[in-house]
């Protein structure tokens, strides 16, 4: 199938709701269905809507590459209603999480190694094969030309650990400000390239805000900021990193969309979660696709919150994590969970190997 940038298509528009979602489903055509199919399946979808009032139909269709779909608000009853000839699945519409904690190989440098000294743990763990060191070494190249879009709560771009090095990309969340409200997504960028705090620190950062102040989104506006993030990096998807700290219960729709933006060229990196359960039983996490990051304490040790199984591709430093925060531009926060991991893992090891360390 062509790029979609070459059909005419554009990035999804800015409507979600991140209100717990009633009446919303994510349906997701069959691989190979045609623009003209499409346009007959909506066509004869928005007949049925139409009969219903209060209901809005369609709310964004969705095509990136194999996946195609879109994100519809109808009367359940009309489900069954649904033509099944082009299309794969119908799920619901659900709510998505920040995954914060409630509780607390040697490569070849193309750049000149520097010692930062003292780091947090988390630094000293990634760059030493042994546990206990509070410095951290790495190439001055290290994340160069790279992008880390960040699908969170907003980034607070004002900061001064990020020497203007993050912008602001989208906002998919209602009524709510072009900034970072809750702190997440401004920490887990911060640990990503912050100048002191972050693992590539000459990477930028993009915030693509899908979750709200309290930390909560829906399935619907995270595909939302996955499209945003294919079309903004466009020809250079293989220099782009999709940052998630986030997610939510198993779904097929959400793993193919992550799916489909790997397939491109994009590296898709995100949280395994904190219920102490296997990664299979949650998306993103579950997919393959995916980098798939889990945490572990200073020693070592899964920690105890961690999701975990086969689908973990690798494990970082999620206790006690410091990096950047909201309030002020040189706040900092200590906090724990797989989405400190996340930040701290694979985006940034990602982010060496394609600038080049």
């Amino acid at each position: 199938m062509a790029d979609p940038a070459t059909q005419g298509e554009t990035p999804p528009s800015t409507h979600n709701s991140i209100e717990k979602p009633k009446n919303e489903y994510l349906v997701m055509y069959k691989p190979g269905v045609t623009d003209e199919q499409r346009r007959e399946h909506e066509a004869a979808i928005h007949a049925i809507v139409i009969q219903k009032p209060g209901f809005d139909g369609i709310r964004q269709s969705w095509n990136m590459g194999a996946f195609q779909g879109y994100h519809i608000h109808m009367d359940p009853e009309d489900l069954a209603q649904i033509d099944y000839e082009f299309v794969s699945c119908v799920e619901p519409n659900v709510v998505a999480t920040v995954y914060l904690a409630t509780t607390a190989d040697d490569a070849k440098a193309t750049g000149s190694m520097v010692n930062q000294a003292p780091s947090t743990w988390g630094l000293g763990r990634i760059s030493h094969r042994d546990k206990g060191y509070y410095n951290y070494v790495y190439d001055d190249s290290a994340g160069e030309g790279v992008k880390i879009y960040v699908l969170d709560t907003g980034i607070n771009i004002d900061h001064s650990d990020f020497g203007g090095r993050a912008s602001w990309g989208v906002n998919y969340v209602p009524n709510s400000l072009n900034t970072d409200e809750n702190g997440h997504g401004t920490h887990c960028a911060g640990t990503a390239i912050g100048t002191k705090y972050g693992v590539a620190k000459k990477a930028y950062a993009i915030a693509v805000k899908v979750l709200d102040r309290y930390g909560f989104g829906d399935f619907a506006g995270i595909i939302n900021g996955i499209l945003w993030a294919y079309y903004d990096a466009g020809s250079n998807r293989d220099k782009a990193v999709i940052s998630m700290s986030l997610g939510g219960p198993y779904s097929q729709v959400m793993n193919y969309t992550v799916a489909a933006a790997a397939a491109a060229g994009m590296t898709v990196s995100v949280a395994a979660g904190n219920d102490n359960n296997d990664v299979k039983y949650y998306s993103p996490a579950s997919e393959p696709s995916a980098v798939t990051v889990a945490a572990i304490d200073w020693n070592d040790y899964r920690y105890t919150m961690s999701n975990w199984g086969a689908g973990v591709d690798v494990f970082a430093a999620g206790v006690s994590v410091t990096s950047d925060w909201i309030g002020t531009n040189d706040a900092t926060n200590t906090i724990s969970g797989t989405s400190m991991v996340n930040a701290q893992g694979s985006p940034n090891r990602i982010a060496y190997n394609n600038s080049g360390y």
